[in-house]
């Protein structure tokens, strides 16, 4: 169960969790309907189809050697601490949980959300895997925007109101960016292992410097966007969170190889911190 609790990665799993449930309290301010059940599916889905692509992540990267010298957390496979297959079987395990929460999402929201979900439960494997791996083209971190951002956000609040707003999208921008920041401290963190094995990460593509400036603005585009809100009279109560975002700033400026993994910490610190705040003002 330890080993099974590591390679699920459970520091990374806010951002499956978050959106979502931001979404959800973002709009019971906006409407009197309580759909429990809608919320439930979302955040099982969401959060299976991320451990799933995390067990496959553990398995594949050890196969092409990308997890041979470890600056983060311990990898379950490359360790030796499970098996490959063993690994593969969670991975089958959280697809197969993903699906079945998924049924009262596609059964509510259509044909769009099918495909939707077919092309996510792909990208589990596809993440790291297949013919196209996204991680190892320099998509890994438009795949996070996107999933974790638009899809999570805009998805959710569609299934809950059958409606789409602007300020439905400033959200899915605003939750995109708190989720990449956590793939570029990663992938800032591997750029020279990265690069050593082949893995052409958006981070070994750009020079060092471009792509702390790519990671910078994921951590303060979210306040930009937060004028789109403006109708909550208390809503630059969120500015608050500047605080661990200036910590993260810092540390993505100054730190280098494994001194990055508090940036990891710090990605979490800042996403929750601007969460509670975004959320106390809109309720305000």
């Amino acid at each position: 169960m330890r080993h099974f609790i590591t390679a699920m990665r459970p520091k990374t799993l806010l951002a499956s969790i978050i959106p979502p449930l931001t979404t959800f309290i973002y709009f019971l301010n906006t409407s009197p309907e309580r759909p429990y059940l809608i919320l439930c599916c979302c955040l099982i889905s969401a959060l299976c189809i991320q451990v799933a692509t995390n067990f496959f992540n553990d398995v594949i990267d050890f196969k092409k050697g990308a997890d041979n010298v470890r600056k983060g957390p311990t990898r379950v496979t490359a360790s030796g601490l499970v098996k490959p297959e063993t690994t593969i079987k969670w991975a089958l395990l959280s697809i197969i949980i993903a699906i079945i929460a998924s049924i009262p999402l596609i059964l509510k929201g259509g044909v769009i959300y099918l495909i939707l979900g077919v092309i996510s439960i792909y990208l589990t494997y596809g993440y790291t895997g297949g013919p196209v791996p996204l991680a190892y083209k320099g998509l890994g971190e438009l795949f996070v925007f996107l999933f974790f951002g638009l899809f999570s956000v805009i998805g959710s609040f569609y299934l809950f109101s059958e409606t789409i707003t602007l300020q439905t999208i400033a959200l899915a921008i605003i939750y995109g960016c708190l989720t990449t920041t956590f793939i570029c401290i990663n992938n800032l963190r591997d750029r020279d292992e990265d690069q050593k094995v082949g893995k052409l990460t958006l981070a070994t593509k750009m020079s060092p410097n471009q792509y702390k400036f790519l990671t910078i603005a994921t951590i303060f585009t979210p306040y930009l966007i937060l004028h789109y809100f403006k109708n909550f009279s208390y809503i630059y109560l969120t500015f608050l969170a500047i605080i661990p975002a200036i910590k993260l700033l810092k540390i993505t400026l100054k730190s280098k190889n494994e001194e990055l993994n508090e940036g990891l910490k710090f990605s979490g610190i800042h996403m929750v911190v601007f969460t509670v705040l975004f959320l106390i003002s809109i309720h305000l």
